[in-house]
């Protein structure tokens, strides 16, 4: 392809835009998709991209709305970064919490060790890059790493456009990312870590036209029982959730209530278990308070997830149908919850009915069991689950357990917009009395 023909489609590009075309992103994503599938000269495939995939306008972006991305790499995402070295949380990282950052705020404090280079979070990423991509701009090795990580320190890393360093005069390149006002940086990592370390608020950056999504978002619209719905059920860290993913179970109001009950009863308590732990925020809470933390889930996702979000141990997360995990469990646990999961037997979606659940969940408590369920003041369970009130709840958990006490806790706090009508469930400690 010759230069007058890049320089004719740069010119259509600019006409398109001046004529408000807006309307255009799956043909641009058909488009960037066949320039990576077509044998092009590295030359004519970047300035295609450059010329088609990019807005020809520069952005002001705060530095807090930019996450990490791809390293060291055109081919290599961050999603596949992110595979690679097994954090999920990679590309939902700001810059500024990143190894880059990092690795100049140390040197700012004093004269680095190789070692200290090599073991520091840079030092890692770099060793990563070298074991999955080949290389690290231009290192291969310990000492070249060691080598780069200097030349970053002093000012260097950007301009050459050797070794797979940006060219003078290149712009920092991100990427939109789907449903949020932060952006994935696709070039220019190290010129930002400088800005920041400068005290800078602000970048100026080229982004793309197509936005993208984070392997946390993916992950998460995934999950079977979300059934592609954009919402947490409990707390996760990701910037990238904040705009489109409201959480609408707080869970604090739930656990601030559990631990104040466990204290004020002086309960002799050390392992914890949670039935339906979703993504396994309860169990991570627990497990810092010094419990041995567990949980039941029915989506294999879950495990995966709470790893990289909450940090949970290999084995924390049993992966089943809560009945049989429950029947086989072969142990108790001297604190157990179950949240918004009996209702559903009631209405005869498990494989036994609300009755048996309860039991199964009496067996495995060793000392206090709390709980909550679906109840009929939500609107959306105002005919399905007519009569299960709070009084009724408590009469079903005297009934049909062997706890000595049922003490009603109180509602919890999720019944705002946009579910004012909903949530609201009362949480109830059912307590051995003879444990305390």
């Amino acid at each position: 392809m010759t230069a007058l023909t890049i320089r004719r489609v740069q010119s259509k590009s600019k006409q398109l835009v001046r004529k408000g075309i807006r309307g255009t992103a799956p043909a641009r994503a058909t488009l960037g998709s066949g320039l990576r599938r077509t044998p092009l000269p590295p030359a004519v495939r970047v300035a295609l991209s450059k010329v088609l995939l990019r807005r020809p306008w520069s952005l002001t972006v705060p530095v807090d709305r930019l996450l990490l991305g791809a390293q060291n790499a055109r081919d290599f995402t961050a999603g596949d970064f992110a595979g690679a070295t097994g954090n999920l949380m990679w590309p939902s990282t700001p810059v500024a919490d990143g190894p880059h950052v990092a690795l100049l705020r140390l040197a700012a404090s004093r004269d680095l060790s190789d070692a200290e280079i090599l073991e520091s979070p840079y030092g890692e990423m770099a060793l990563a890059c070298i074991r999955f991509q080949g290389g690290y701009f231009g290192a291969a090795d310990e000492a070249g790493v060691v080598e780069v990580a200097r030349g970053f320190i002093a000012g260097g890393t950007s301009g050459s456009g050797a070794a797979g360093h940006s060219r003078a005069g290149d712009p920092i390149l991100v990427a939109p990312i789907k449903g949020s006002n932060h952006y994935q940086v696709l070039d220019g990592h190290h010129r930002i870590a400088r800005a920041i370390v400068r005290g800078e608020r602000t970048v100026r950056v080229t982004a793309k036209w197509l936005p993208i999504t984070t392997p946390l978002q993916d992950l998460l619209i995934k999950m079977s029982w979300l059934d592609g719905d954009r919402q947490l059920y409990q707390p996760l860290p990701g910037p990238e959730l904040r705009d489109s993913w409201p959480t609408v179970r707080r869970c604090t109001d739930r656990l601030d209530k559990m631990t104040a009950f466990i204290e004020a009863h002086e309960l002799d308590a050390s392992s914890y278990l949670d039935v339906a732990s979703c993504y396994g925020w309860f169990v991570a809470e627990f497990g810092r308070r010094g419990f041995v933390a567990n949980g039941m889930e029915r989506d294999p996702l879950a495990v995966p997830l709470g790893r990289a979000a909450y940090g949970l141990d290999e084995g924390a997360i049993q992966i089943g149908d809560c009945v049989e995990l429950l029947r086989t469990a072969g142990r108790t646990w001297d604190v157990v919850s179950c949240f918004s999961l009996l209702h559903h037997f009631a209405l005869g979606r498990g494989s036994v009915n609300e009755v048996e659940l309860i039991k199964l969940l009496d067996g495995v408590t060793g000392t206090v069991l709390f709980f909550d369920t679906g109840q009929d003041h939500e609107e959306w369970f105002h005919e399905s689950l007519r009569g299960w009130d709070t009084a009724r709840v408590a009469s079903f958990l005297r009934e049909h357990t062997t706890f000595d006490e049922i003490i009603d806790l109180g509602p919890d706090a999720d019944a705002v917009p946009p579910h004012q009508r909903n949530y609201g469930r009362h949480l109830f400690a059912c307590v051995r009395t003879g444990a305390s």
